[in-house]
């Protein structure tokens, strides 16, 4: 703002200047006041921005919390997966073996018997073929004995 020369009359300043002069500084002083309101609602926009960002940061920060949460929760049952899974694994060739070896017994059992059995048949088959020779020497002898 320049600086005013105020005119003096008789009794002090002239009326319309001292008017005039006040109606520039009311005008300034209202154009501060708008300017200063302005500012002032441009921050409230930026603090409210600011709040609902910082709203924002703590919704983000919870979710990244939960998320981790839930890492270590899928982890820890990953690991106990595995865990299960190897024993498991482990109980099934164990009782794999065990299935086997009984197998390998009752099969090794099983010939044995078959073995045994083959040699019953080949004794009863002596004994039928021995059985049938006798009775057709008897049969022979009988026939010519008849025959005589």
């Amino acid at each position: 703002m320049a600086k005013k020369i105020l005119r003096t009359r008789l009794f002090g300043f002239r009326k319309n200047d001292v008017r005039s002069y006040l109606k520039e500084v009311d005008i300034k002083a209202n154009e501060q006041i708008s300017e200063r309101d302005e500012k002032i609602e441009s921050l409230n926009k930026l603090y409210d921005e600011i709040a609902f960002l910082k709203t924002k940061i703590s919704d983000y920060e919870q979710r990244e919390q939960m998320i981790a949460n839930e890492r270590e929760l899928i982890a820890q049952t990953l690991v106990a997966a595995k865990e299960t899974a190897n024993k498991l694994v482990s109980d099934a060739q164990v009782d794999v073996a065990k299935k086997r070896a009984e197998f390998q017994q009752t099969y090794t059992m099983e010939i044995n018997k078959l073995a045994a059995i083959r040699n019953e048949v080949v004794q009863l088959r002596k004994f039928a073929t021995d059985a049938i020779r006798s009775f057709e020497r008897e049969l022979t002898t009988l026939e010519r004995a008849t025959m005589e």
